[in-house]
């Protein structure tokens, strides 16, 4: 391998605790790597007393690639590559007889969350919010369990404690552990088995660990733990690229690394060998507004280049269409699609893009999920509203919002699968309030009929009361009213670009055919296509060309963001989105969003800023 001369000095390192800053694209993995061959060749260390880990599966998996291929000995291969999961998972099989049957894989986790979120009165198909109450389990258990005055942050915490007991009753019903769970487990077994401790740590003589500004204290508890006595703990990780706080991540473990470990050494990576300068530059100038970091000065390797564009729209569609325009344009000039990438601050921003390379038939790929805007309880019950109005009389379909607003009407005047007025207003007729409130239902829906999309989505929102329900029913159940309203804002938008109801239906019909598509298409693993991804998806990945859409105040940073560890945290995410950009960066924002005046990022003028 050549590497450059900071490079060599941290692969060179022997003994004793080291923090190595790699910044963006400063080759990392390459020293990881090459300081594992000199521990071998050099050193003479077995390779079964190295621990290396990753965060993940495909880390772990490319660092092994990289030993075999040009390893020389079996004991290269002795070598335990592993994430943390894996590791400590290992520990525990050892110990307690474990198997792979034990442990409830994520994706099972927030299956069972989001059922217990629907039990406890919250109507949620929001996978943000539904991933949100699950990294909020994690972060209770890891930091010692539900205290009697927590608060949630995700919903109402009646609703998380009564989430948060089901979901641990029924893992300890099913005899099953998750990832936390596994941690705590192995911290406990440490604690009363000392003898375990240290046959571990008698094997893992030398401990690297990548990405280190990822790791939450209950990891780095036990990461010390095995480090002792010898402490020869290597750590590489860039605390500006630190942006998984809703998993309990703390940049402040790695700031404070040299404070647990003051002999330690630091070297720092300054080199940047993926993006041109004046991208380097621009996230330079982003970042050093953050306070809590490191302070490193980041250089490129590659030349200038063109600077980022940086474009206003007047709102999402017409965002949507020149980004698709821009795509087709490199495109042309010999660009793979997959070497372009649109990255946003969470998937729930994304809908407009994917309707616009869905129109303009250019393939791409979603990394994660797109929540569509139609699978949304809210969307939901104003379509319902739509479909009675056009003469939808299935029972299901009136319950569903036939109290939303509270009209009080029982399931007991439904006993039928469909449904006439004429029969619910027969069997409330003696009570006088109830027949005044189905008649004024039946009018309503008249009047929604004879009108257009968007008139029909204002007057249910505001005629009919559905936008006061929501209010209330966000204020019971700690969710956040205006996102709440957002989608209706939404919805109402699209509701506007269309006509008649028959062209509105047909094309969220093909929206939602076209999301199951890509969803498909994904399971086929399509390579040549366009990235659509998160800015926590894009982490640890580049692309030639990068598009950042909707960099509004309140999207980025978003609204939720209110301290200032927040504000950093979510600068640390826009310098992640930026710094994955090889060659072109495009950044865009709009004037008006959601029906309202919309105002550009603070991160994009502090990325002008020349100061």
């Amino acid at each position: 391998m050549n590497l450059n001369e900071d490079q060599k000095k941290a692969a060179d390192i022997l003994y004793g605790p080291a923090v190595i800053l790699a910044g963006p694209g400063s080759g990392k993995t390459a020293v990881i790597t090459e300081r594992t061959m000199n521990l071998i060749r050099k050193h003479h260390v077995p390779g079964g007393n190295i621990l290396v880990v990753t965060f993940t599966k495909a880390a772990a998996d490319e660092m092994k690639r990289r030993i075999f291929a040009t390893s020389r000995s079996d004991e290269e291969k002795c070598v335990t590559f592993g994430t943390f999961h894996s590791v400590f998972f290992k520990i525990l099989r050892f110990a307690m007889n474990l198997d792979a049957s034990s442990v409830i894989s994520e994706s099972e986790a927030l299956k069972l969350v989001s059922r217990l979120t629907f039990e406890s009165g919250l109507e949620i198909e929001n996978v943000d919010v539904i991933g949100e109450i699950r990294a909020e389990i994690g972060k209770v258990k890891g930091n010692g369990g539900l205290k009697k005055d927590y608060y949630s942050s995700s919903c109402a915490p009646e609703i998380f404690r009564k989430v948060f007991a089901g979901y641990n009753e029924i893992l300890k019903r099913n005899r099953q552990l998750d990832f936390d769970d596994m941690l705590l487990l192995t911290e406990e077994l440490f604690k009363n088995r000392p003898e375990i401790l240290d046959l571990w740590r008698e094997k893992f003589e030398f401990i690297m660990i990548d990405e280190f500004q990822d790791i939450n204290p209950l990891q780095y508890r036990l990461i010390r733990l095995i480090a002792e006595p010898r402490n020869n703990l290597f750590i590489v990780g860039d605390d500006d690229q630190s942006i998984y706080a809703f998993r309990g991540s703390d940049p402040g473990i790695m700031l404070g690394f040299e404070k647990d470990y003051p002999d330690a050494q630091r070297i720092v990576l300054k080199k940047n060998y993926r993006s041109k300068g004046s991208i380097v530059k621009a996230a330079g100038r982003l970042i050093r507004h953050n306070d809590r970091r490191f302070p490193k000065q980041i250089e490129a390797v590659r030349e200038e280049g063109v600077p980022p564009e940086i474009r206003m729209f007047e709102d999402r569609k017409a965002e949507g269409d020149a980004i698709t325009d821009k795509i087709r344009e490199y495109r042309a000039r010999g660009l793979l699609w997959s070497q372009m990438a649109i990255i946003y601050r969470t998937n729930r921003f994304a809908g407009q893009m994917t309707s616009c390379l869905s129109a303009a038939n250019i393939p791409f790929s979603v990394k994660g999920s797109v929540q569509s805007i139609y699978s949304h309880f809210a969307v939901k019950d104003v379509l319902s509203y739509i479909m009675l109005a056009r003469g939808d009389r299935k029972r299901e379909t009136l319950i569903s919002i036939m109290n939303r607003p509270k009209r009080y009407i029982s399931r007991d005047c439904l006993p039928e699968e469909n449904f006439s007025f004429e029969t619910i207003k027969a069997t409330v007729r003696k009570k006088p309030w109830l027949y005044k409130a189905v008649e004024k239902l039946e009018y309503d829906l008249a009047f929604i009929k004879r009108g257009t999309p968007l008139s029909a989505v204002i007057y249910i929102r505001k005629a009919v009361g559905y936008e006061a329900f929501l209010k209330e029913y966000a204020c019971g159940k700690g969710l956040r009213e205006d996102e709440l309203l957002e989608v209706l804002d939404r919805l109402q938008d699209e509701a506007a670009e269309f006509r008649d109801f028959e062209s509105w239906f047909e094309h969220m019909a093909k929206m939602k055919n076209e999301l199951e598509r890509r969803v498909d298409m994904e399971k086929g693993e399509v390579k040549d296509s366009v990235t659509v991804t998160t800015m926590h998806g894009a982490k640890g990945l580049e692309y030639d060309v990068v598009f950042l859409p909707d960099v509004n105040e309140g999207i980025t940073p978003y609204k939720k963001a209110v301290t200032s560890e927040e504000e950093e945290q979510e600068r640390r995410m826009f310098y992640v989105a930026v710094t994955r950009a090889a060659m072109r960066l495009h950044i865009s924002y709009v004037k008006r969003l959601n029906g309202k005046d919309a105002v550009i990022s603070r991160f994009i003028k502090e990325m002008l800023d020349f100061s």
